[in-house]
């Protein structure tokens, strides 16, 4: 008890400046918590509670929900035991991500899926404390790699469970799921895209670094709603026999404008890390007989994405955030019908706050969960 006193009479009471500071911030979170929970408990919350489904996976008939179920269930089990092998993250860090990802669940949770869902959560605690008390070397290095061959099929196993017998189009897929589909579709497109054109940007052959740089900065100078708007418009009316592309879904064209949006500035990131290298590096590999190539791809590539981390998981947070503009597509993600739930049911007219909470409160954990991975990755490789 004396330590924790001294402790706050260290930190807080210090001196006149920390006393007055101290009592204006302990004011301020007063306020800002009392006025949080007043609005908590005095709203009205049935909207997302007879919507939930809605938010979820927008027009997708009620027969076809297990699909989003099964894929929930195939990302948590994978992510889980990813943290567990490779970041050996701790119990009171585990236990903070479990409080993160309960808010989602308990949003989403009815009676039907809780038994569900708890066994999810148990099954992958249980591959959490496997892959952080593993200590069979061999055994790891094996499992990682499966965790990593999981995590480049991933995204095409969620597409075939999406659509195998005779799953709804792509026009009924909507709600937090899409935001979700859209982000990873852009990241896992985008990235290696970006890699590639920063490398082009970097290149000593001037055709090469002229066409990167033509399309990162082409990209780069319009505003991403543009770009949809574009794709939404534009593509049917002048490119109609090119690939086929005015045959294409509205949300495969979503797709294709935030992967391409996402990999221009993913390229800048890219580079920046690419020119903070030393040249002796370069040398260095020359010297040991490595060619060009082998040099950028085992030497300059990786030093350079070390770096940029924490500025790469930046960017993948906000491509996520601007999954939400694909609402001008009248595509259903999670904003629209967030917008849309108020002004089309009648029981609640003039209920947008609450709604909207919501959908800012599903986007806040998604940035958040981001945001302490790219901590973790930090920590473990010492940046």
């Amino acid at each position: 008890m004396r330590i924790l006193l001294s402790r706050i009479r260290e930190n807080f009471l210090g001196s006149k400046l920390d006393v007055i500071l101290s009592i204006t911030g302990a004011l301020f979170i007063y306020f800002i918590l009392s006025t949080l929970i007043s609005f908590i408990l005095n709203s009205d919350w049935t909207l997302i509670l007879v919507n939930r489904k809605l938010m979820l996976t927008g027009l997708m008939p009620e027969e076809e929900i297990w699909r989003a179920w099964t894929i929930f269930s195939l990302t948590t089990i994978l992510m889980t035991t990813s943290i567990a092998f490779w970041f050996k993250i701790n119990i009171k860090s585990s236990i903070f991500y479990i409080l993160l990802l309960l808010i989602p669940l308990l949003i989403f949770t009815t009676k039907n899926t809780l038994l569900y869902v708890l066994f999810i959560m148990i099954l992958s605690i249980v591959f959490f404390y496997l892959g952080y008390r593993s200590k069979n070397s061999e055994l790891k290095n094996i499992v990682s790699r499966i965790i990593m061959i999981s995590w480049i099929i991933l995204l095409p196993i969620c597409f075939l469970i999406l659509n195998i017998l005779d799953g709804p189009k792509m026009t009924l897929w909507g709600g937090f799921m899409i935001n979700l589909i859209l982000a990873a579709i852009a990241i896992f497109a985008g990235f290696p895209l970006g890699i590639l054109l920063a490398l082009g940007r970097a290149s000593s052959y001037k055709l090469i670094k002229l066409i990167s740089t033509l399309y990162i900065e082409v990209i780069r100078g319009a505003p991403l709603v543009a770009w949809l708007l574009l794709a939404w418009f534009v593509l049917p009316k002048f490119l109609p026999n090119l690939f086929g592309l005015s045959d294409l879904n509205i949300v495969v064209r979503a797709m294709i404008v935030l992967s391409l949006f996402a990999s221009a500035y993913i390229a800048e990131v890219i580079r920046g890390g690419l020119q903070s290298i030393p040249k002796g590096q370069e040398e260095a590999s020359f010297a040991l007989g490595m060619n060009s190539i082998s040099n950028t791809i085992f030497i300059v590539l990786p030093q350079a994405i070390r770096i940029v981390i924490p500025t790469i998981v930046s960017t993948f947070i906000a491509i996520f955030k601007d999954t939400s503009l694909v609402f001008i597509l009248a595509i259903t993600d999670l904003l629209r019908i967030g917008r849309l739930i108020p002004e089309q049911q009648q029981a609640f007219f003039g209920k947008s706050i609450e709604s909207l909470a919501v959908v800012a409160l599903l986007f806040w954990v998604v940035s958040l969960v981001l945001s302490q991975i790219s901590r973790t990755i930090e920590k473990k490789l010492n940046i």
